[in-house]
């Protein structure tokens, strides 16, 4: 089930990117971008909506699944101050001309955290979309970018000094 989702997902892609289908796999392609993961969070979330039939998991779900890379942005305010050059913000995270990825969002642990909240408030469907949208976020960003397994666990890079070489460069 998870492989036909991925390739389904990866068909998306390369429509929109429209480049061939095998050019999908070429190691240098391999980035979720913005629109990518806004495909992935508009996807996912209708798929949930026709099963939960709830607006409100459908919102948060599109909208985490999207703005849990408001970090990015914490990163680049952190080492270029806080301004609105668009084009730079993007050319500094794709080439990592940054010293440091802290992505305080993208984390196994944020993840478990919400999953206690949600247990805790009874499963609250906002928290549930969250939850949903964070997961398939960082699944996405796992299966395309091949970090190492533990790039995603925010402590794991805290001890290595939130190094921007923990993550692949394309």
């Amino acid at each position: 089930m998870v492989c036909s989702w991925v390739f389904i997902f990866e068909v998306v892609f390369v429509k929109i990117e429209s480049v061939s289908y095998f050019k999908i796999y070429d190691n240098t392609r391999r980035r979720m971008k913005l629109k990518h993961h806004i495909t992935a969070s508009i996807i996912i979330s209708a798929f949930l909506f026709t099963i939960s039939k709830s607006w409100i998991i459908f919102t948060s779900s599109l909208i985490s699944g999207v703005l849990i890379d408001i970090d990015h942005v914490l990163d680049y305010f952190w080492d270029y101050g806080i301004n609105l050059r668009i084009k730079k913000f993007f050319e500094v995270m794709y080439s990592k001309k940054i010293s440091r990825l802290w992505l305080i969002f993208h984390s196994w642990e944020l993840l478990f955290l919400l999953i206690i909240c949600a247990f805790l408030m009874s499963w609250n469907p906002w928290i549930v979309g969250t939850i949903i949208g964070f997961t398939h976020h960082l699944i996405l960003d796992q299966i395309f970018y091949k970090p190492n397994k533990w790039s995603y666990f925010f402590f794991w890079r805290m001890k290595n000094s939130f190094s921007v070489g923990l993550f692949p460069i394309d």
